[in-house]
């Protein structure tokens, strides 16, 4: 049942009166938290390699505590989502978030004073990131809640695409301070959208932002479970596959922009997942869909291991299929199965164990060729852990009879739906 908009309309009526929020999330989602540090940081490292002297290891690990900072406080950032809405969480962490990168901008110091940096960014920027935007695009859509966050999400690909060859243009003619400046006054470009466009996913609040599980009884659920760590094995398989696809392709024979030219291609995989899934899990049961997308990324893993460059492309769209698809299918799924009251605490865990996966996937699989000397042990293993996450997601329960599951619960506990605790 549509609890956002008037059943009359359906789909476009959602569409007409949420779009305010859908283009406030997606310009968020585009120049945040997800999209601004990780996808220039790889521009940054000849730079700062060349001007203070760091490895290169040195910078790139630069993300990772982002990510952990950002793991730990998700929690706590989606508890406080709950409690006093999207709209004020993001009008303060994107300017947050825009100062530590100008203050990235002026750095002058030791590689751990800029890790530390990047830590800072994970802590005041974690409200803007999918945490906090996912849930103003839940409660504006029912009936196209699919699309709609498929859309929003969108705008993480299209900064993948954007920021690489903006960033270098930059850095060549005006040096990489400049660059960090200019992802400081991109991460202050959503504010505005915030401001006006997040009141509309706000007004829905007395209905479809009190209903939901609670947290207790979702805890103990193993959907919970299923989804958290089917989608954290999902993020180690898919992270890895990103991360390695061009020194896999360089032991394979191809040169060095041949190789980049394939990578590229996981951003067209990318774009079309999140629009794909987001279509798709609209017209049928997503954890169906979320199953046949990580299995057609397993498939592009044999597709290298048996054809070698030769189908290379094709594997790498279908990579390109589960890291545009996930994210989405995380919040969708949330949402659907354990409704909106405790949403950002609930999908905040869950993406906690996602952001932890991602974070790993890299690293193991790295230390997986050190032991081994080639790419076909790690393939093996991310094929086996698409194959068992997509299985274990498949069977789901359906969202009407989980429903019915929790609102019996909260019952016999003596719990109104509208229970507006998050705890």
């Amino acid at each position: 049942m549509n609890r956002t908009v008037p059943a009359e309309g359906g789909k476009p009526a959602e569409f007409r009166h949420g779009w305010p929020a859908l283009l406030a999330a997606t310009v968020g989602c585009a120049m945040g938290l997800s999209s601004l540090p990780f996808y220039s940081l790889g521009s940054f490292i000849a730079p700062l390699q060349a001007e203070f002297g760091w490895g290169r290891g040195d910078v790139a690990s630069s993300f990772l505590y982002t990510t952990v900072v950002l793991a730990l406080v998700s929690p706590l950032l989606g508890g406080l989502i709950d409690r006093v809405g999207v709209r004020p969480v993001a009008l303060v962490s994107i300017p947050l978030l825009a100062a530590v990168l100008f203050a990235i901008s002026r750095f002058e110091g030791s590689v751990t004073g800029f890790h530390l940096l990047y830590a800072l960014a994970g802590l005041v920027g974690s409200g803007a990131t999918p945490i906090n935007y996912t849930r103003a695009v839940n409660a504006a859509f029912d009936r196209g809640r699919g699309l709609a966050l498929g859309i929003s999400l969108a705008g993480i690909g299209v900064a993948a695409f954007a920021l690489p060859p903006l960033l270098a243009w930059i850095i060549q003619a005006h040096g990489w301070r400049t660059a960090y400046l200019t992802l400081a006054v991109l991460a202050l470009l959503p504010w505005p959208f915030a401001l006006l466009g997040l009141r509309e996913g706000e007004a829905a609040r007395s209905a479809v932002l009190r209903d939901g599980a609670s947290v207790a009884f979702a805890l103990r659920s193993g959907t919970f479970w299923v989804i958290g760590l089917g989608f954290a094995a999902i993020a180690v398989a898919v992270s890895a596959l990103v991360v390695h696809i061009t020194p896999l392709l360089r032991d394979a024979g191809l040169d060095a922009m041949a190789a980049a030219r394939i990578a590229s291609v996981i951003g067209i995989g990318v774009l079309g997942g999140r629009i794909l899934a987001g279509y798709v899990i609209d017209r049928f049961f997503a954890p169906f869909v979320a199953a046949a997308m990580f299995l057609a990324t397993a498939l592009g893993c044999l597709l290298l291991l048996l054809g070698g460059p030769a189908l290379a492309p094709v594997a790498a769209v279908l990579v390109g299929l589960s890291l545009g698809a996930e994210v989405d299918l995380i919040a969708y799924l949330t949402a659907r199965y354990f409704g909106m009251a405790r949403y950002g605490f609930l999908y905040a865990l869950i993406y906690a164990m996602f952001a932890v996966g991602a974070a790993v996937g890299p690293a193991a699989a790295g230390t997986l060729f050190d032991l081994t000397g080639s790419y076909t042990v790690p393939l093996w293993c991310v094929i086996a852990l698409l194959a068992v996450s997509s299985l274990a997601i498949a069977a789901l329960p359906r969202f009407d009879a989980f429903t019915r599951r929790w609102q019996g619960a909260d019952t016999a506990a003596g719990l109104p739906a509208a229970q507006p605790s998050v705890l």
